[in-house]
């Protein structure tokens, strides 16, 4: 049986849209995610699956209580299983967010634990991301551009895609999880991936 987070505490879509710092992400993700961006550097919303995401209610939203990194650490680690274990229909729209409420550098808590587990979310075909005010990842098709600044910090987590090459590319082992999960799908996926970084050069 998967452990469940236990300092994190789960809200419905309406207890998320009154809670304070729910709320504010559940704006950003309308009014941001869901939209196209001038600076975004290619057509389409901000996040290609965050609309029909809110359409669905597939966002599933946690407060999490932990008073230290490690805390925080250990309780994403038992999010990761239990993501991974829960969604027998491997719905690519089903996202889970994470608050932290109780730490004081939450931001390079995200950033630290983001990095950290990714390797294990990856071998799941996971994606696990980071997100708060000022975080300075670039954006894939315009460097310039911000898109991981969020309202309050956050980890996000979902499952791969094929469009994740992206976010996998510049590492030799995600990508050869990447390939083994998508197949000639993802081989493709690589190829103009590839193209089109070289297009922009």
């Amino acid at each position: 049986m998967a452990m469940r987070p236990t300092q994190s505490e789960p809200l419905s879509f309406e207890e998320a849209s009154v809670s304070k710092d729910l709320a504010k992400v559940i704006s950003w993700i309308e009014h941001f995610l869901s939209n196209p961006h001038a600076d975004l550097g290619r057509a389409g919303d901000v996040c290609p699956f965050a609309r029909t995401a809110m359409l669905k209610q597939s966002f599933e939203f946690y407060l999490n209580h932990s008073e230290s990194v490690q805390d925080l650490s250990r309780d994403i680690e038992m999010h990761m299983e239990q993501f991974h274990r829960s969604d027998t229909d491997h719905d690519i729209y089903r996202c889970r967010i994470v608050v932290p409420t109780h730490l004081e550098e939450a931001a390079s808590a995200v950033e630290y634990v983001q990095k950290r587990l990714k390797p294990g979310f990856v071998e799941r075909r996971l994606m696990v991301g980071q997100f708060y005010r000022g975080c300075e990842e670039p954006g894939l098709w315009n460097r310039h551009f911000r898109p991981l600044q969020s309202p309050v910090p956050l980890i996000a987590i979902r499952h791969m895609v094929p469009t994740d090459i992206a976010f996998l590319y510049n590492n030799e082992r995600y990508t050869r999880t990447y390939l083994e999960e998508f197949g000639r799908r993802g081989h493709i996926a690589l190829q103009q991936f590839e193209a089109a970084m070289e297009t922009s050069k």
